[in-house]
């Protein structure tokens, strides 16, 4: 039999949990209870500073995409634009599809005061590596980091604007894979073409 960490203990805990019953409702205590360990006998404070910081590493490790789950250092292997963004597209259908069972807990955690910073921060690391796959492309050649900012949530906005409309449970699935071809032609021609 494997022994689990007292960590990963209190992780798996705390996501049944928070999932269950929401992260407000959820108390420090009935982690360590769900854990197997004695409430406030301080085991939770060893490997956590507070029930925010256990959260975020959660979100990082459940929640969050990021360049390495997308595998965005092997885009250029593909050899065209199109084909790229295709792939990307892929990646954030895949993470939508690993994040949906979160979906009810991502949106409490979105209201709490935190909420917006912490998903800022989950996505800094997300769009930075797609601000320099776009840099690298002839269209952005000369604009500025906001530009290309921008550019990049120009590209990326209406399929991930699909994907939500998807995972709330629109009936648009039987026109994915022409939408995902007209989006991917669009914007490498777009991203193809200097300025």
């Amino acid at each position: 039999m494997t022994r689990v960490n007292t960590k990963d203990r209190i992780i798996q805990a705390a996501l049944k949990l928070f999932m269950a019953q929401g992260y407000q409702k959820t108390s420090i205590a009935g982690i360590e209870t769900e854990a197997g360990l004695v409430p406030r006998a301080g085991a939770f404070y060893r490997h956590f500073e507070s029930k925010q910081a256990l959260l975020v590493e959660l979100a990082r490790t459940y929640v969050s995409e990021t360049p390495e789950d997308f595998d965005l250092e092997r885009l250029a292997d593909f050899g065209d634009t199109r084909s790229e963004l295709i792939a990307i597209a892929l990646k954030y259908e895949e993470a939508m599809i690993r994040q949906k069972p979160f979906a009810r807990l991502i949106e409490e955690v979105r209201l709490l005061d935190f909420g917006a910073e912490l998903q800022n921060d989950l996505d800094s690391d997300m769009m930075g590596a797609l601000v320099a796959w776009i840099k690298g492309k002839p269209a952005a050649k000369g604009l500025s980091r906001k530009q290309t900012s921008a550019l990049a949530i120009s590209v990326f906005g209406g399929w991930l604007y699909y994907l939500s409309v998807v995972q709330r449970g629109a009936t648009v699935d039987r026109l994915r894979d022409t939408l995902l071809n007209e989006w991917a032609t669009l914007w490498a021609s777009s991203l193809d073409t200097a300025r």
